[in-house]
């Protein structure tokens, strides 16, 4: 402890802890997706949605609606993981992680922009998304809400833990349900679906650029995730058999014998917005075993074999195309 010039106690800085000064690992994988999002870096104030303003004017008020809502939920969505990123970042930095935390802070400030990109969206057509919260909440009361509640206490639990618990475990739990399941699954799906819907429409081009610039940033941050995943499961190999019980926890809404509540056997789906449900839910099942098979590769790997591994390796095969 050294005196301050007011006379009071301050705490030496531990320059032990720093590492930039015995080098960075630029052959990490953390590394490279930081030296990916330097030189792919994008602002949303630089989209023109021009165009979609004029278009939205000329949709039918069925694709407007559809429109709306999924813009909404991505909207919600980006905010969320914007705010519970923040853990993780913290989790790496007291670890003494550097390229991680490094990375992490990138990742952070994507999160954000992926929010302002569809805010900007919203208010160049002029639509308040918050118009559409009775909307939100009557579908889901018609269709049968099987998603699992990530956004609505779940995601935010399992990333603030890792405030106060850094256990490989922890770790793990934060990686699948922010990376595997949020951006690996549900995100995958819906950009699917938002390809379809700028095939139909082929309108709203300001819009669809955003979207492809979001992908873009996700297929780095899923790779992120499957990284930590890899490199948790090589170092504690007997968490496999917790993670896959978790995985079916939290994927289990996705199951079911038909549409509607999570094991009813029911009619099929009557209108656009049922049947777009109903698509989902099976786009949603054949991810969730796709991220659960690039988890598993860890099993016969070890710590240095992950961390060798190319970053095309952790990526998704949905989103290579981008």
């Amino acid at each position: 402890m050294t005196e301050s010039a007011a006379g009071g106690k301050i705490q030496e800085t531990d320059i032990g802890r720093y590492r930039s000064t015995r080098g960075l690992d630029y052959e990490s994988v953390p590394w490279k997706l930081w030296e990916k999002s330097k030189k792919l870096f994008w602002d949303p104030a630089d989209i023109d949605f021009s165009q979609d303003a004029i278009d939205w004017q000329e949709m039918s008020e069925e694709e407007r609606t559809l429109v709306a809502l999924s813009a909404r939920g991505f909207m919600v969505g980006e905010e969320a993981v914007t705010l519970d990123i923040v853990p993780l970042l913290r989790c790496m930095s007291d670890l003494g992680r550097l390229e991680d935390t490094m990375y992490l802070a990138m990742f952070a400030m994507e999160e954000a922009k992926h929010t302002e990109m569809f805010r900007r969206w919203f208010d160049a057509v002029g639509l308040d998304p918050a118009s559409l919260d009775d909307l939100v909440l009557a579908r889901q009361a018609a269709v049968g809400e099987r998603r699992p509640g990530v956004f609505d206490g779940a995601l935010t639990r399992v990333m603030r833990r890792l405030d106060t618990d850094k256990s490989p475990q922890a770790i793990l739990d934060a990686s699948i349900i922010y990376n595997q399941l949020v951006e690996g699954v549900m995100a995958i799906a819906g950009y699917q679906r938002w390809e379809q819907t700028f095939l139909r429409l082929k309108k709203l081009p300001g819009l669809e650029a955003g979207l492809k610039l979001t992908q873009r940033d996700e297929r780095r941050h899923i790779a992120y995730g499957t990284y930590l995943g890899r490199r948790v499961l090589a170092e504690n190999p007997e968490l496999w058999e917790w993670l896959e019980k978790r995985w079916a926890k939290l994927t289990a809404g996705f199951s079911g014998g038909g549409y509607g509540a999570a094991g009813s056997q029911t009619t099929e789906p009557q209108n656009e917005v049922q049947r777009a449900d109903a698509e989902m839910m099976e786009q949603y099942q054949r991810l969730s075993r796709r991220r659960l098979e690039a988890l598993a590769v860890a099993r016969t790997m070890n710590v240095t074999e992950v961390d060798a591994s190319a970053v095309e390796a952790f990526e998704p095969e949905e989103l290579q195309h981008v």
